[in-house]
């Protein structure tokens, strides 16, 4: 066991999140921001028919699409992915697994596992109390991983549908605001709403999709494959005690 402390054979799980690359595109973003308002002010930056047809409209169809319910948990994945990573709450779990392994200690060691808890450990040790084998026990951590999985690829899917809409959206509203500059060109005073109309919606419907939508479910897409090999990694750490308990089972047995 000392050896494999040596050389670092176990994957050991790494920090949440580079703050480096946080910081990096808070300054990317901070100098978009920047250059935007040093060339328009407010008024200018703002039409508000353009910006209840882009984002409402893009909101409509999202629902259209999706359930309310699917919605905030969307919204709660970006929250989470914001914040960090998604295995902050695995983490814990597979160190402590590391150091169970390096110890030369059981499952049974660190959880009592008397009862279905929810908690991920706990519910092993209990379903190997009963007698459970690892392929059994492998099919309900896969069947608990796939239900958060789910929901991450809803929130991408959610996403990539929104950031189709809405440069969509945009060009629609540019058709409807030269129609009606079209339509008004002996009223030099239709004009210009007209056409502030026609160009914001395609401002909105670019920046809402290609700067705002398209990272995000770039980023949660990215999450979705560190949460998938984390939690690899968690149910081959726990083959590994079960497989050392099965040995030192039939050892005895054997005496």
């Amino acid at each position: 066991m000392e050896g494999l402390r040596e050389k670092k054979y176990l994957i050991v799980t790494r920090k949440r999140f580079d703050p480096i690359a946080l910081l990096l595109a808070a300054v990317g973003i901070f100098y978009v921001a920047l250059i935007v308002l040093g060339t328009s002010n407010k008024e200018t930056l703002f039409d508000f028919r353009s910006f209840v047809m882009v984002i409402g409209g893009s909101i409509a169809v999202v629902l259209f699409q999706f359930d309310f319910s699917t919605l905030i948990t969307s919204f709660i994945v970006i929250l989470k992915s914001l914040l960090g990573g998604p295995e902050k709450k695995i983490v814990a779990i597979s160190r402590q697994l590391d150091d169970t392994i390096l110890n030369g200690l059981t499952l049974k060691d660190i959880r009592e596992g008397r009862e279905l808890t929810g908690e991920l450990l706990n519910d092993i040790v209990y379903m190997n109390k009963q007698g459970l084998i690892f392929e059994e026990i492998d099919e309900f951590i896969t069947s608990k991983i796939s239900e958060e999985f789910l929901r991450r690829n809803n929130c991408v899917d959610l996403l990539e549908k929104a950031s189709t809409i809405a440069p969509a959206l945009g060009l629609f509203g540019t058709v409807i605001g030269l129609i009606g500059v079209l339509k008004n060109l002996s009223t030099p005073d239709q004009i210009g709403p007209n056409m502030s109309l026609a160009l914001m919606t395609t401002a909105y419907g670019a920046a809402l999709s290609y700067l705002v939508l398209t990272p995000l479910s770039g980023r949660i897409e990215h999450h979705n494959n560190v949460f998938k090999e984390h939690y690899k990694q968690i149910l081959s750490k726990i083959g590994v005690l079960l497989a050392r308990e099965e040995r030192t089972i039939s050892g005895e047995q054997d005496r």
